[in-house]
């Protein structure tokens, strides 16, 4: 392979890199500005700020709130998927989850570009 292609190649990967953490760098500023969903229409593209609140579940506080040893092991750690499908089929109730997690806030910047 050519020289010129392999140092274009790692030219254009720190390139890539510094662009990368820039954008980092603005998403965490954009998200520290606004603490509720938004949109925002510019030049071009749709800058939507979405919050969702997740659980978290605490391994310890959940097998302790698991009473039936066969749905634990179907479960195997917190795992908030399984945890949702258990109470739609209504193996587990939200009452008995109560203690067993916390609610976190999480954020997601999408950008939607207009051709």
């Amino acid at each position: 392979m050519e020289q010129k292609k392999l140092a274009r190649f790692c030219e254009l990967k720190a390139q890539h890199k510094k662009i990368e953490d820039e954008l980092e760098s603005l998403r965490k500023e954009i998200i520290a500005a606004y603490s509720a969903d938004a949109q925002f229409e510019l030049e071009g593209c749709t800058l939507k700020l979405v919050y969702q609140d997740k659980r978290q579940y605490d391994d310890v506080r959940l097998f302790e709130a698991v009473p039936d040893p066969e749905l634990w092991k179907a479960l195997f750690k917190a795992d908030s998927v399984k945890i949702g499908a258990l109470l739609k089929a209504n193996l587990l109730s939200e009452k008995a989850l109560e203690g067993t997690y916390r609610v976190v806030r999480t954020p997601y910047l999408y950008v939607h570009s207009q051709p």
